[in-house]
């Protein structure tokens, strides 16, 4: 076979391979939600897991800080306090934001992340921070 049948077939060759695995593009990127909207008052549910907070109040976060936390894992792999508006935007899915507010360091918001959407909140429980009962839920605002 003359070589320049040879390096026509594996032109064709290497055109069907980028055609096969390079001609998708680049994916679409994802689609950024709407933020979820909650209500300031707090709602107890039949269904609602009264369970104390299992975090330690000495963990919990400064007032008007937030910090990241991932249940499933010990204390020495969490994350340090900071920023609520960095740690919020990439928390990864299944975490939790935990939040003291600045004007009630009394109470604790357990921000709960998406399980498929990172930063995406989709539940706000509230705790006592000092002894870590459950007060209740933030509940969603219907969008109207």
């Amino acid at each position: 076979m003359p070589i320049v049948d040879i390096c026509r077939d594996h032109r064709a060759t290497l055109a069907l391979t980028l055609a096969a695995f390079g001609c998708g593009g680049k994916a679409a990127p994802p689609l950024n939600p709407t933020p979820v909207v909650f209500e300031d008052r707090l709602v107890i549910s039949d269904t609602d897991d009264k369970s104390p907070l299992p975090v330690p109040p000495e963990q919990l976060p400064k007032p008007g800080e937030c910090r990241l936390w991932r249940p499933t894992r010990p204390l020495r792999e969490q994350a340090h306090a900071g920023s609520c508006a960095e740690i919020e935007t990439s928390a990864p899915p299944e975490s939790w934001v935990l939040y003291r507010p600045g004007q009630d360091p009394r109470l604790v918001q357990v921000r709960i992340i998406d399980p498929n959407q990172p930063g995406l909140i989709t539940q706000i429980r509230v705790y006592d921070a000092a002894r870590g009962t459950y007060l209740g839920s933030k509940q969603r605002r219907e969008h109207h």
